[in-house]
C-alpha cells in the first residue's frame, strides 16, 4: 500500500456513508432521527470532555493558538463561507463542522497518519476508516448534507498529516500533540451543544484553525 491509501479510503467510505445515510433518511422516522442526533450530540460532549481532561496542554501557548487561529479563521471567514455554500446554512455548517471533528479529532487520527506516513502501515487508518463509514451513516441520515463535504476535510486534513511524516519523518511532537488535542476537545464540546441548538453564535469553523497550527508549533 502506497502512503496515503488508508486516508484516501477513509475519505472515500465516509463519502459512501454519507451518501447512504442521505439516501435512506427519508425511511427514517423523525423521532428517531432526534433521538440519534441527541445521542450523536452526548457522543460529541463526552469524547470532547476525555480529550480535555486525558491531554495536558502548555496553557499559555493554547490561548495563543486560540487567539490566533481564531483571528485567521474569522478573517477567512471560514464558517461563513461555507454557511454560504449549503442551502440551509445553519443545518449544512452543523453537518459539516460534527462530522469533520469527529472523524478527524483524536489519537487514532494522528497516530494512524503518522505510522501511515513515516513507516508505510496502513492498519490504523484502516480501522478507523470503517469505523467512520458507519458513523457516516448515522450522522448524514441525522444531520444532512453537510455530512458528506466532510470526507474532503478528511482528506485534506489527513493527508496533509500523512504527506509531513512521509516528507519530514515522526514529525509531531508529543506536547504538540496534547496541545492539538486538548483544543479539539474543547471544540468538540462546543459542538455538542450546538447539535442540541445552543450558542449558535459561536463560529466554532472559524476555531479549527487553532487545532490545525497546534501540531506544528
Amino acid at each position: 500500500m502506497f502512503p496515503g491509501f488508508g486516508t484516501i479510503l477513509n475519505s472515500l467510505l465516509v463519502f459512501v456513508g454519507s451518501l447512504l445515510g442521505l439516501a435512506l433518511s427519508s425511511r427514517l422516522p423523525e423521532g428517531l432521527k432526534k433521538g440519534i442526533m441527541q445521542a450523536i450530540g452526548l457522543f460529541t460532549l463526552l469524547l470532547g470532555l476525555k480529550l480535555t481532561t486525558e491531554n495536558k496542554p502548555e496553557l499559555l501557548k493554547v490561548f495563543f493558538l486560540l487567539v490566533v487561529g481564531g483571528a485567521f479563521g474569522s478573517l477567512l471567514r471560514l464558517e461563513e463561507r461555507l454557511s454560504n455554500l449549503g442551502g440551509k446554512a445553519s443545518e449544512f455548517s452543523k453537518g459539516f463542522i460534527s462530522a469533520s471533528l469527529l472523524f478527524t479529532v483524536g489519537p487514532m487520527t494522528l497516530m494512524g497518519c503518522i505510522l501511515e506516513g513515516a513507516k508505510g502501515d496502513s492498519t490504523l487508518l484502516l480501522s478507523k476508516a470503517f469505523i467512520d463509514f458507519f458513523s457516516s451513516f448515522l450522522l448524514a441520515s441525522s444531520l444532512g448534507v453537510g455530512v458528506v463535504f466532510s470526507a474532503l476535510y478528511v482528506l485534506f486534513f489527513q493527508g496533509s498529516i500523512t504527506a509531513l511524516a512521509f516528507f519530514l519523518g515522526e514529525f509531531l511532537k508529543e506536547q504538540a500533540m496534547a496541545n492539538a488535542l486538548f483544543i479539539g476537545g474543547g471544540l468538540m464540546v462546543l459542538t455538542a451543544f450546538k447539535i442540541w441548538g445552543f450558542l449558535q453564535e459561536v463560529r466554532t469553523l472559524n476555531l479549527l484553525p487553532s487545532m490545525i497550527f497546534a501540531l506544528f508549533v
